[in-house]
């Protein structure tokens, strides 16, 4: 999946399917499997007690019925904290690190890869994550992923054997040009807040790729959206909803490993 394929896409779920399941929840991610995901994403944050657990805010306001941050609560307080209520599944719980990578064990393919984006930016996170990825064998399966530039050095330093996959420089908090010369993946924006111009998205692709920097688009859910990607030279594609996408690229014979 991480060989570089400019003729076939991977498909990566966004929170599992955040379009329409509670995100970075455990039936979400079983959800994605379902659909034949290529690689799942995800965002870690640790708690109070130093326990990883799976959510992409900071504060657990959005996606939960309770409030305030994650960093000041212990893992049972979050464990109280009802994760679907406000999607329409009461009683889903915030997963742990370890639950997730359980249920990836158990239940996904043999073949799925893991985007683990670090939410909490410090070095205990990345150890933490680290020691869990090796604990349950998905190391050479995953991509450490982040926003800030020296996370990403400090993953290149210290755990040389993962890949990285960071942002263009202008999306990168504390940038440091340094961290392009280990980056293997790059995130380049196609819909949301961060939407560039075509010409600025063709721009992007080329400076990846330019450095041997594979780009990945994100988030595109349409068979239109796929077209767009492709003919941007996108190698993978984050999805909110991935069905259609899976099955327009599968359909097409587009699909990596398929």
């Amino acid at each position: 999946m991480w060989e570089q394929n400019t003729e076939k896409l991977g498909v990566t779920g966004h929170r599992g399917c955040k379009a329409y399941m509670p995100e970075n929840t455990l039936i979400s991610f079983s959800e994605s499997f379902r659909l034949g995901i290529d690689v799942l994403e995800f965002d870690v944050q640790m708690t109070r007690d130093g326990v990883l657990v799976i959510m992409h805010d900071a504060m657990v306001d959005r996606t939960t019925d309770g409030t305030g941050a994650v960093a000041f609560k212990t893992l049972a307080e979050i464990k109280a904290l009802d994760a679907g209520v406000k999607f329409g599944y009461p009683g889903v719980r915030v997963p742990t690190m370890d639950e997730t990578l359980q249920l990836i064990v158990d239940e996904a393919s043999p073949n799925l890869h893991l985007n683990v984006e670090i939410k909490d930016q410090t070095p205990i996170v990345v150890d933490k994550t680290m020691e869990a990825l090796r604990r349950y064998g998905l190391v050479e399966r995953s991509v450490i992923a982040s926003f800030d530039a020296q996370t990403l050095l400090y993953v290149q330093d210290f755990y040389p054997e993962i890949k990285t996959q960071g942002q263009p420089p202008v999306y990168m908090t504390r940038y440091d040009e340094r961290v392009l010369d280990r980056m293997y993946g790059m995130g380049v924006p196609v819909n949301g807040k961060l939407l560039p111009t075509d010409e600025d998205i063709f721009a992007l692709v080329k400076f990846a790729n330019d450095r041997g920097i594979e780009a990945w688009g994100y988030h595109a859910d349409s068979r239109e959206a796929a077209i767009r990607c492709m003919q941007f030279g996108f190698t993978n594609i984050t999805a909110n909803d991935p069905h259609d996408l899976i099955a327009y690229l599968d359909e097409i014979g587009r699909r990596v490993g398929h």
